[in-house]
């Protein structure tokens, strides 16, 4: 009464589950947004109130663990290691108020500020058409996204794939010029670039119709 499964029997479920849609764990988890350098173990610490245990290796719900090692007094979960996904996320403050685009596929347009609504009322069927071709591009990133000097992209399309975007991943999202995100031949690379298309032309003012001074925003 109240369970979706008798006992044990979701575990036959999961299995069966992945027998029909042959997904391994890897695809799932990179389906879902993770990997190497965007760890779902650590998500889970941070949002999901999951414990890494100061006195062993245990890491998991806080309510399945008791340990005899840890030190008296120190039962708080130990902090994440920042990744280079957190890293870069927390550096894209993004600018505060509205900007001229010079470049990328909101090029000539006023864009709203990172902090701005507007970027939550982006509609769910234009993110999860963004997060198809995104999820591509980073697995593994490749060409220009590999690069070392666009790590701060390569993170931004990584919140596109996992549906994490905020305001300052759409603004370096809209600004970049296509070539950044690969080759004139990726297809992948295209279907992403058209679905910002479809943002800038959605969610962005053409300059001429603003009086204000913007602030200019280039790849």
């Amino acid at each position: 009464m109240g369970r979706w499964f008798a006992p044990g029997h979701d575990v036959t479920a999961a299995a069966a589950l992945r027998a029909v849609e042959e997904l391994r764990l890897p695809h799932q988890l990179v389906s879902a947004g993770f990997g190497p350098e965007h760890s779902v173990v650590e998500t889970a610490v941070r949002e999901a109130g999951w414990m890494r245990c100061p006195g062993c290796a245990y890491v998991g719900p806080s309510a399945n663990h008791t340990c005899t090692d840890a030190p008296v007094g120190d039962q708080s979960p130990a902090p994440p290691e920042p990744g280079l996904d957190q890293e870069h996320e927390l550096a894209l403050p993004g600018p505060a108020t509205a900007l001229l685009a010079e470049s990328g596929a909101a090029q000539g347009r006023l864009l709203p500020g990172a902090a701005d609504p507007t970027w939550e009322t982006v509609p769910l069927h234009l993110r999860q058409q963004l997060r198809r071709p995104a999820q591509e591009l980073v697995s593994p990133a490749r060409g220009p996204l590999a690069a070392r000097e666009n790590r701060r992209l390569l993170s931004a399309v990584r919140a596109a794939a996992g549906m994490r975007m905020t305001g300052a991943h759409w603004l370096l999202l809209l600004t970049t010029g296509r070539k950044t995100f690969g080759s004139p031949r990726s297809q992948r690379a295209q279907a992403l670039y058209a679905v910002l298309e479809q943002v800038a032309v959605q969610h962005a003012a053409p300059a001429e119709n603003e009086g204000a001074d913007p602030v200019v925003q280039h790849s």
